[in-house]
């Protein structure tokens, strides 16, 4: 932030420079002066309230710009700092911040619009003792030449035009001459003071519209890091709600904004349960397919234990009629083994 306190310096150069220029012309400011010290003190004395008004609205830009200074170095909002005055609203905004650090446009522009109005607030005295300034100095001209015109009136009326003595004449005519010269005084030595103060009241009221101009060209920018503007990119529902919100009170918008941002959510929200939907069908899909393969399997396991059962019994039966082919050929054997045995005996015998 800027420090207002430099267009201070500016103004104490100009305050300075003018009092060396009257101290320079001192006599014939003072000749200028007595003309009519009276109207002439007034001019001065209002526009030395004029130069202490115009100071002091610089002086209070001053802790404004500390406090705002104080919140962009601490990203917080100390509630023990004394309070603003200019930037009320925006105290009253940082205040009432719900959580999101973002503003809508119609919020900016509020509180934008609030600041400028106390800022102009202050800048229309000033303006106003300009005008009293140059009102004044007109005020004394028209003053000193109604003197004039009437004391010229008096002085013509006043001629002795019988007497033939022209040096009395001229004595009569220089003597009532110095009340018109005395309104003329008046007339040019309030314009001069009266022109010469709203000069020096008019810069000093240029630095202070510098300085305010600045100040607020600064909370400006501040704060549209906190708006949030409608993007054309975005979605119909923001279009459509950014367009009903431009006729509507702030927490009508605020309200409406809030309700859009809850509906995209429910949409995006819809839409990713679909898409878990869509995937838990797949899922199903593939399981059916696990669980039709697994019957496939039981099928031909039952199958194959039922090949195998007929297998063991095929080799059950096989294994029986090679024992009981065995046991013939062994029961033939022996038949044939008795015989010959019997045939040996026989043979012995004879």
């Amino acid at each position: 932030m800027t420090d207002p306190r430099r267009y201070l310096i500016r103004m104490m150069l100009f305050i300075g420079m003018v009092a060396v220029i009257a101290v320079l012309l001192i006599k014939p400011l003072t000749a200028a002066f007595m003309g009519n010290a009276v109207l002439n003190s007034v001019i001065i004395a209002v526009a030395l309230v004029g130069i202490i008004y115009v100071v002091t609205q610089v002086f209070r830009l001053v802790p404004e710009v500390r406090w705002l200074s104080d919140i962009q170095r601490t990203r917080t909002l100390n509630p023990n700092a004394p309070r603003p005055v200019l930037l009320a609203t925006v105290n009253v905004m940082l205040q009432d911040a719900r959580g999101d650090s973002q503003l809508s446009a119609l919020s900016l522009r509020s509180v934008l619009d609030g600041v400028a109005g106390r800022l102009d607030e202050g800048r229309e005295i000033s303006r106003y003792m300009i005008g009293l300034l140059v009102f004044l100095g007109l005020l004394g001209t028209f003053w000193g030449l109604l003197q004039t015109i009437g004391s010229v009136g008096q002085v013509v009326s006043g001629l002795d035009l019988v007497d033939s003595d022209f040096e009395s004449l001229m004595m009569q005519l220089r003597t009532g001459l110095d009340a018109p010269l005395s309104g003329m005084a008046t007339a040019f030595s309030s314009s001069l003071f009266g022109l010469a103060g709203s000069l020096i009241l008019g810069f000093l009221d240029l630095q202070l519209g510098q300085a305010i101009g600045r100040f607020f060209n600064e909370v400006e920018d501040w704060l549209s890091a906190f708006a949030k503007y409608n993007d054309p990119a975005n979605n119909q529902i923001e279009g459509s709600t950014a367009a009903l919100a431009e006729g509507m009170s702030e927490e009508a918008a605020r309200a409406l904004i809030t309700l859009a941002s809850a509906i995209e959510s429910a949409e995006a929200d819809r839409g990713h349960m679909i898409e878990q939907v869509v995937t838990m069908n797949q899922n199903m899909h593939q399981l059916s397919e696990l669980l039709a393969d697994d019957r496939r399997l039981r099928d031909q396991l039952a199958a194959l234990q039922a090949t195998m059962g007929d297998i063991a019994s095929q080799m059950a039966q096989s294994r029986q009629d090679h024992q009981k082919e065995l046991r013939a050929e062994i029961r033939a054997l022996s038949a044939s083994l008795s015989e010959s045995g019997k045939s040996s005996e026989l043979k012995a015998r004879k």
